[in-house]
């Protein structure tokens, strides 16, 4: 069930008391000399439309967020973003609309960092406002983290921003669109040991940073380890975990 292919009496007849409304969110935003500015959305898409075909009848597969919460990239340039408050007004407004429309469980399905702190504001106020509707928020590569580290190469730090995650994912996705001989490994960890970044740690106290102060080119990782079979390993596996996630989120009442 794909939103944008259907008419407003098709959507009135799907039985959301068996169905999840699926939202990917992405952004449009810098990622490295070798990345287009829609890694995060394309990637998020389409393990979102992975998800919908396999569960096609559960899945109603919402446009992909294209605008998301990108400050810390925009001294870079190719980057758009919207302000917390603002991007949490047209997330709240969307998932507002399907609530109006009968939907009792919305999922959030993430496919940039900055988007998540607003995410979680969402959330709360969806709660607040309709105590009966399941909503959730998940980034794609926390719920396959387990999936994801079996197939990564890279220490701690290989895994950040146009590193080797997504530059594989992007190339088995649409290898046409990578500049293969831009990729080069960027990336410093701050100073001291309070704080080791990387998409698959986390850590005990919170701190933001301007990409600016953590890399030169807007990469973070090894983009260098990437490659189109690992791509595909990592989509498998990572779309394998979403779809177990989903039927797990159809069984809560």
């Amino acid at each position: 069930m794909i939103f944008h292919e259907l008419t407003y009496e098709a959507i009135k007849d799907i039985d959301f008391s068996r169905t999840i409304v699926l939202i990917p969110t992405g952004a449009t935003e810098q990622h490295g000399p070798h990345l287009p500015t829609n890694t995060d959305t394309l990637i998020v898409g389409r393990l979102a439309e992975r998800i919908e075909r396999s569960l096609a009848e559960h899945i109603l597969l919402t446009p992909t967020i294209w605008l998301g919460h990108s400050p810390h990239h925009m001294s870079f340039g190719g980057t758009l973003s919207l302000p917390h408050s603002v991007y949490i007004q047209m997330l709240h407004a969307v998932c507002d609309s399907y609530v109006r429309m009968g939907a009792k469980k919305i999922w959030l399905l993430n496919g940039h960092g900055g988007n998540g702190a607003p995410h979680q504001i969402v959330l709360q106020q969806l709660k607040n406002e309709y105590p009966d509707v399941i909503a959730v928020a998940a980034d794609y590569w926390n719920l396959a983290r387990e999936e994801i580290g079996s197939i990564r190469q890279s220490g701690t730090g290989g895994l950040g921003h146009a590193c080797e995650l997504e530059t594989s994912l992007y190339l088995y996705l649409d290898e046409t669109k990578v500049l293969r001989e831009r990729i080069r490994d960027d990336g410093v960890q701050p100073e001291g040991d309070i704080w080791l970044l990387d998409m698959q740690r986390g850590n005990e106290v919170s701190r933001v940073f301007n990409f600016r102060e953590l890399t030169k080119s807007g990469v973070f990782g090894r983009p260098s380890l990437a490659t189109k079979d690992k791509g595909q390993q990592l989509f498998d596996g990572i779309s394998a975990r979403l779809e177990q996630f989903a039927l797990q989120l159809l069984q809560i009442q």
